[in-house]
Formats: structure tokens, C-alpha cells, sequence
């Protein structure tokens, strides 16, 4: 099999697109809360300026969480872009006022406003589940996501499985457990709790979308497909679930050996065509503005053995993110896939 000249960027790059700024030493935090006081139904994009200067981007995880370290004491502003049918673009401000040299933590929400215009016509399931969940397990769990954050994951664990001990039926508690053990890489018992999830309400992307993510990890792409086709059902407007049923179809092609058959060829060829078609749809469903479609289109180019493009495709992801932090492994990829091939 052919061995790929670029760094494959893959899931971790959906949630951290950073970029970099100063030499501080502090971290900001928070979470994006929607209008109906859940976690948003899909990434929100958050940036980070100072002084009208952007400073860091980022998208929200499956919790609504974000995260934003290396700061300098002052006083940012944090922007939540709006999705022009549930919540209007929300500005707040966040105060880093430190004391010392040593390490601190603060934390921002950001509350969603709901959007004012007429909304669209959508299609899908939207997602209205609301439980009667007791106070004391609403706040363990609350606890738990804050530890989570903190990095004390023994801690949240605890906490989580308190929250579920108080009320089982918890949907919120077994998808958080669920995610925390996705971050453990404990992927049965991650699985276990989505199942459990699903069972109390099945029509939560999220699901599908933490599930997808599992089926890739573990090279799974056709199951991975399939459910990411699920997420998409659900909520036809995210660009996410297009975006990951086209790198399942990458890791798919390229598990398939060219060189057993003709058919094996022609297998691979068409699953890369249907990867080209969901992320260039996913790229532009996002307004143009999911610019990691590039890094994976350089894969689909490159194993079709379109070198050239492939590095167009490479370049046109730098033009959009010029600090990106790997950007010195990218341009000797494009260096690479622009010169002669090895004979």
C-alpha cells in the first residue's frame, strides 16, 4: 500500500482549530448553553479576540464545552457564531485577571440568545428532549463536566456515576459518562452507555455522532458510515456528520488493496468519488468555513494519484489558516507531492 507524504489530520482538528498567541501561562474555559438551557445539537465555533485582534478559534465538543490555554492576564471578548435558525451570534466578555506567575483558571459561559429572524425551513428531527431531572443529580453532574475540564477525571467519573445513581434515566449523565470514556479510550463501555442513552431517547445526533467517531477509531468505516448517515437523517443542516461520513469513506478506500483484483480497483475508485462528493458538500453546507474538508480532499487526491492537486488542496487549507500549527509539516508535504515521485 502506498504510504501517504502529508500528516493525515483527522478528528482532533474538527474541535481545536488554534491559533497561536503570546507566551502566557493561563487557561480560559466555559461552555456554550442554548436557549433551552441544553448543550447546543452541533459544534458552535467560539473565537477568542483581544483588543479587536483574533487571537483563538475553536468549536465547541459534544457538551457544549470549549477551551482556550496560554493566555496573558486581560480582558477578551468570546464570540458564539450563530446558526441562523435556533440562537443569534453572542458576544461576551471574560476578565483573566491573575495574580502571580503561577497558572490559573477561569471560567466564561456563554448564553445563547435565541434567533430572532424567521428561521428556515428545515427538514429532520430537531431535538426537544427535555427531562425532570432531581436537583442533586443535575448538580453532580454539572460537578463532574467541571472536573472533567479540570482534568480530574477520576473525580468527574465519580461524579457522573453519582448523577446516574440519583436518576438513571439520566440521558445527559450517560452521554457524558459515555464521552468520558471515549477520552479513556474505553470504547465497550463507552458504547454501553450510548446504548443506554439511546434507549431513553433515540433521535440525539450526538449519539450517533460520538458513535460514529468510536467505528473510526476502531477502523470500523462502514458501520462508521452508516451511523454518521443516522446523525445526518437527524439533522440534514450540519456540515459535522457530511464531514465524517467522508473520512469514513477515506479510511475505507484506503483499506481496500488496489492490487487483488480489478473489481478491488474499481471498489476503491468509487468509494473515493462518494468521499469527493460528501466533503465537498460538507464544505460548502458550512459556508465554506469547515476548511479541514482541504486536508481530506488532499488524501482523496493523493491516493487517486493526483499529486498535484492533492497539494493545491494542501496550499488552499494554509491560504485559509496561515497559523496553523503544522504548518511547516504541510508545506514539506506540498514540497513532496510537487516534486517528480520516486521511482
Amino acid at each position: 500500500m502506498r504510504r501517504s507524504v502529508w500528516p493525515s489530520a483527522l478528528i482532533v482538528i474538527l474541535f481545536s482549530c488554534v491559533l497561536s498567541f503570546g507566551q502566557g501561562v493561563h487557561t480560559l474555559q466555559g461552555k456554550v448553553v442554548a436557549p433551552n438551557g441544553s448543550a447546543p445539537a452541533q459544534p458552535v465555533r467560539v473565537s477568542l479576540t483581544y483588543s479587536g485582534r483574533p487571537i483563538y478559534e475553536t468549536f465547541t465538543d459534544l457538551g457544549g464545552h470549549f477551551s482556550f490555554s496560554g493566555l496573558s492576564a486581560g480582558t477578551y471578548e468570546l464570540t458564539a457564531e450563530g446558526d441562523d435558525t435556533t440562537f443569534e451570534t453572542t458576544h461576551v466578555s471574560a476578565e483573566v485577571t491573575a495574580f502571580g506567575g503561577a497558572p490559573q483558571l477561569f471560567t466564561q459561559d456563554i448564553h445563547l440568545q435565541p434567533f430572532q429572524g424567521k428561521p428556515p425551513s428545515r427538514s429532520g428531527v430537531v431535538n426537544a428532549f427535555v427531562q425532570n431531572v432531581p436537583k442533586a443529580a443535575a448538580q453532580a453532574l454539572a460537578q463532574g463536566q467541571k472536573l472533567e475540564q479540570l482534568g480530574k477525571r477520576p473525580e468527574a467519573l465519580a461524579k457522573m456515576q453519582e448523577a446516574l445513581r440519583i436518576f438513571p434515566a439520566y440521558f445527559e449523565a450517560h452521554l457524558a459518562l459515555g464521552n468520558h470514556f471515549v477520552k479513556e479510550g474505553l470504547f465497550s463501555e463507552a458504547i454501553s452507555e450510548l446504548d443506554r442513552a439511546r434507549e431513553i431517547y433515540p433521535n440525539d445526533e450526538r449519539l450517533y455522532q460520538m458513535f460514529g467517531l468510536i467505528m473510526i477509531e476502531q477502523k470500523k468505516y462502514r458501520v462508521a458510515l452508516a451511523v454518521f448517515g443516522e446523525a445526518s437523517r437527524l439533522n440534514p443542516t450540519n456540515p459535522f456528520n457530511l464531514f465524517m461520513s467522508g473520512i469514513a469513506l477515506v479510511g475505507q478506500a484506503s483499506s481496500i488493496d488496489p492490487a487483488q483484483s480489478k473489481a478491488a480497483e474499481q471498489d476503491r475508485i468509487r468509494t473515493l468519488d462518494e468521499a469527493e462528493h460528501f466533503l465537498t458538500k460538507a464544505y460548502e453546507l458550512s459556508g465554506k468555513k469547515l476548511i479541514a474538508v482541504h486536508l481530506q480532499l488532499a488524501r482523496v487526491y493523493e491516493d487517486r494519484g493526483d499529486r498535484a492537486r492533492a497539494a493545491t488542496e494542501l496550499e488552499q487549507y494554509l491560504k485559509e489558516k496561515p497559523d496553523a500549527k503544522n504548518t511547516n509539516e504541510l508545506q514539506e508535504a506540498i514540497r513532496k507531492l510537487r516534486s517528480p515521485p520516486a521511482k
